[in-house]
């Protein structure tokens, strides 16, 4: 099997990550934003992470995540990740070994758990993996994530909770 290697973010791959978090708004059907990065804005935007966690496969980056406090203030115990997988590496089962990372990562910041907000409904592959993790539904919010055709879907609420 091959090894699985976790480093922080390192600029010298900034280049490639911004493309794939721009892949992955340019798809519509994942991340709430619209607005592409230039490179000097999302390393600004990364900077700004608790931490930005890179997976590599033989010295080449497969996917990463972000993670940072799901609110201000007294809600900030709570961390929110976002994860991207790059194009070549998908349907590798990658992700679970990036959320499994996220979720000791967050442990050891002092999260006391990790909230996603907007988990699009036709994300079947990120919900089956995000409840393999251990994270249970707290609610479905209908019509609450407008899709790049122009239409609604539903968004799930989801929640994993460091015993």
């Amino acid at each position: 099997m091959t090894e699985l290697i976790f480093k922080p973010y390192d600029p010298k791959n900034l280049s490639q990550m911004t493309d794939i978090w721009n892949e992955v708004l340019l798809a519509g059907d994942a991340f709430p934003g619209e607005e592409l990065y230039y490179e000097i804005d999302f390393h600004e935007f990364l900077l700004e992470q608790t931490a930005t966690t890179c997976l590599f496969i033989d010295d080449k980056l497969a996917g990463y995540y972000i993670l940072h406090p799901n609110n201000i203030g007294r809600c900030s115990h709570i961390a929110n990740a976002s994860y991207c997988i790059v194009p070549e590496f998908r349907g590798q089962k990658l992700a679970d070994p990036l959320v499994k990372y996220s979720l000791k990562e967050a442990r050891e910041l002092g999260f006391a758990g990790i909230q996603f907000n907007a988990v699009v409904v036709s994300n079947q592959a990120a919900l089956k993996t995000y409840t393999k993790n251990d994270f249970k539904l707290i609610g479905t919010i209908p019509a609450g994530f407008l899709l790049k055709d122009g239409t609604y879907s539903d968004i799930q609420i989801l929640y994993h909770q460091f015993k």
